[in-house]
């Protein structure tokens, strides 16, 4: 089973994405969960990547219908004005009307994983697994979350983070 190499820490950090994914109310567990579960993952220690920030531009993104910058500029690019049609929605039905569904019922062990939150796992092993590494850490986590496109990859890239500059501080960190 996967989870039978995770860390102690990585567990942790997939226990704080379920809690992060209750906090906010959300019907699945998904990369953004996990990302803010990472967080203070020593390997991002030294980029700015601020909680404050990285929630600001998450809840920017939901109120946004789950459009990322990149979806918004190539919309613009396409003469649609993203901005515009969000204002116009929420002016006609409530701030926030793009956000998502309402709140799911509770459930006994949380809100369940979404398919790519359960890639960002399975790719965790790979990233260990590629790099000689026995057990899988909170950094195979992050590795995992920057390999794919998307949200997360985006929201930290937009703070400096890259992959490849990930990978390499883990493969020379010593184990």
């Amino acid at each position: 089973m996967i989870a039978e190499r995770f860390t102690r820490e990585a567990r942790q950090a997939v226990r704080g994405a379920v809690e992060e994914a209750e906090r906010v109310a959300a019907r699945e567990i998904g990369p953004e969960h996990l990302l803010l579960a990472l967080l203070d993952t020593p390997v991002l220690a030294s980029f700015d990547v601020s909680r404050e920030a990285v929630e600001a531009t998450l809840r920017e993104v939901r109120r946004k219908g789950g459009l990322t910058d990149a979806d918004t500029q190539a919309l613009r690019g396409l003469g649609i004005d993203v901005d515009e049609i969000v204002a116009s929605v929420e002016r006609s039905l409530g701030e926030g009307a793009l956000a998502g569904a309402p709140p799911a019922r509770r459930r006994l062990f949380g809100p369940p994983f979404n398919s790519a939150a359960k890639q960002v796992l399975t790719r965790s092993l790979v990233e260990a697994r590629d790099l000689g590494h026995g057990t899988l850490g909170k950094e195979h986590l992050v590795l995992a979350l920057l390999s794919g496109r998307g949200l997360v990859a985006e929201v930290l890239e937009a703070r400096g983070v890259s992959y490849p500059e990930i990978r390499q501080r883990v493969a020379n960190s010593p184990r």
